[in-house]
């Protein structure tokens, strides 16, 4: 009997425990969320703010090698290092994983020629850390600095006995440039090309100084500038070429600008000595100021077109605006001559024609001028080449 009860009791214990097996493996198990994809982590790196994006990059930083499209991440990453963040070394090691972990996709060809070149600058075991650093640093917010403070920064840091020291020396020259002050870029320039005169510093420095010298319609300089350049490999003569290219044209619009200011002046002079001409000949009386019929059919026109261009493209309406009370002008001076020798029983036909052919010149040389004035003839050229961009 006592047999019995310990068999049955044994029973239901075994039972239970498959019972309880059972419902235990019946319940879902919890699972691990997917990792996340790398475009993702790299999307967050352009987050509006700086903690932001600091969080995003040690994000990244942490992500297993098995995430999907991690080498995108990482170079995005390594490019909120260098731009914002301004911290060179992180930069660096973010591209070395990048090169010892995806070595054959196309984040690596970016990192290669990046990590060399903060490779240069941070030095071994991160020697130079501190002043790599304060160079991105300065570049990342040089535009909001007062002049004097960038200039000592640059300058400090070009003449410290550091590995970066040629590229802050090539910064200031690049900085000067972009806010206009040429001279002083030249100037910073021909000094990076007189210390390092062999480096591939001294070879972006000349470029630079042709640039400049481009900008500030210095064509002989330019030239001289770019024929200074070597000229190795394929790629460095085409840039050489391409410098001198852009100097004679320049040349050509200079040339086409100064006969467009004479064209204008001449042409002005002629009308207003057609004008003179009619009131010396006319018993020197005045010709009548008031609007001739010329005048009234081109300001409805001249209307429509300065309406098109604030509408559409603003950067173009004050030259469009220029030229219609230029031309407005031109027709007024015109009409109120042929109108006054009319009046005088005066044939105008020749003088009609002569009036018309003045007014031509005084406009193409007047839109000329404008569009160089105000840098608008490379788009003009663009636009005509390539179409409107949409």
């Amino acid at each position: 009997m006592l047999e019995g009860q310990r068999r049955l009791a044994g029973l239901v214990a075994i039972l239970a425990i498959v019972i309880t097996s059972g419902l235990g493996a019946a319940q879902p198990q919890p699972q691990q969320p997917p990792p996340l994809d790398g475009l993702v982590l790299a999307d967050r790196v352009g987050a509006p703010d700086r903690a932001a994006i600091e969080r995003a990059v040690a994000e990244i930083e942490r992500a297993p090698a098995t995430t999907p499209n991690l080498d995108e991440a990482l170079r995005r990453a390594a490019r909120a290092c260098e731009d914002v963040l301004a911290d060179p070394a992180r930069a660096l090691a973010l591209y070395e994983r990048i090169l010892d972990e995806f070595p054959n996709t196309a984040a690596s060809r970016v990192a290669r020629a990046r990590a060399a070149l903060f490779r240069g600058r941070v030095g071994d075991d991160n020697a130079y850390a501190r002043e790599a650093a304060e160079l991105a640093q300065l570049m990342a917010t040089a535009d909001t600095l007062p002049p004097a403070e960038v200039e000592r920064h640059a300058t400090a840091l070009a003449t410290a006995n550091w590995p970066g020291a040629p590229d802050a020396a090539l910064f200031l020259p690049e900085w000067l440039q972009r806010t206009g002050r040429l001279d002083a870029a030249h100037d910073r320039y021909m000094d990076v090309v007189a210390r390092w005169p062999e480096s591939i510093h001294a070879t972006a420095a000349l470029r630079g100084a042709a640039s400049a010298a481009l900008d500030g319609r210095n064509w002989d300089r330019a030239v001289a500038l770019a024929m200074r350049l070597p000229v190795g490999e394929d790629t460095d003569r085409v840039l050489r070429d391409e410098l001198i290219e852009r100097a004679a044209r320049g040349r050509r619009l200079d040339r086409w600008y100064m006969v467009s200011w004479l064209g204008l002046v001449g042409a002005l002079f002629g009308l207003f000595a057609s004008c003179a001409e009619a009131i010396l000949r006319g018993g020197r009386r005045w010709p009548s100021l008031r609007p001739p019929v010329e005048v009234y059919f081109l300001v409805p026109i001249s209307a429509v077109l300065v309406g098109v261009a604030v509408t559409t493209h603003q950067a173009i309406a004050p030259a469009v605006l220029i030229v219609s009370i230029g031309g407005l002008v031109l027709a007024w001076l015109s009409g109120i001559t042929l109108e006054h020798l009319r009046a005088r029983r005066r044939r105008v036909g020749l003088r009609a024609v002569l009036h018309i052919a003045l007014c031509l010149v005084a406009v193409v040389g007047l839109v000329y001028i404008v569009l160089m004035h105000d840098n608008l003839l490379e788009m003009v050229i663009e636009t005509v080449k390539f179409g409107p961009s949409s």
